[in-house]
């Protein structure tokens, strides 16, 4: 594993963490509750949301938890950005985004290990979790 490399506010990493890991198969009938609970969290100023943002509904939730205060931890399963996409702008400027890679900085696809890697990475560092499984058609 490279060593870990962060882009924004490191101090986010001592809020409580609750740690959003979605099926990338996460069943239709989940979506409205992971929803209103990404509403909800996308209020909170003092909890951060750590994800790796990468399935269609972990994408969903990022898209609430950017319109709102929310402090936002994305753990990347590759290296860091070269440059940030322009949708994370505003919630670093308001010093609410922290993005780790723990990924070499080379690594610039997604991999099945790299992304068990990641999510193993962000169960280590929550204090709670909330998880999403799925089951492939």
């Amino acid at each position: 594993m490279a060593e870990t490399k962060y882009l924004g506010n490191k101090q986010l990493l001592n809020l409580h963490k609750i740690g959003f890991i979605a099926s990338r198969y996460a069943s239709a009938i989940d979506v409205i509750p992971t929803l209103d609970w990404a509403m909800e969290m996308s209020r909170q100023k003092d909890i951060a949301v750590v994800s790796g943002f990468q399935s269609p509904l972990e994408k969903d939730v990022l898209k609430f938890l950017l319109r709102g205060v929310c402090p936002i931890i994305i753990v990347l399963a590759r290296g860091i950005y070269k440059k940030l996409p322009l949708n994370l702008c505003q919630a670093m400027t308001q010093n609410r985004l922290l993005v780790v890679s723990i990924e070499k900085p080379n690594v610039t696809r997604v991999s099945e290990i790299s992304a068990h890697r990641r999510n193993e990475y962000i169960k280590d560092i929550v204090d709670e979790i909330k998880l999403i499984v799925g089951r492939q058609n």
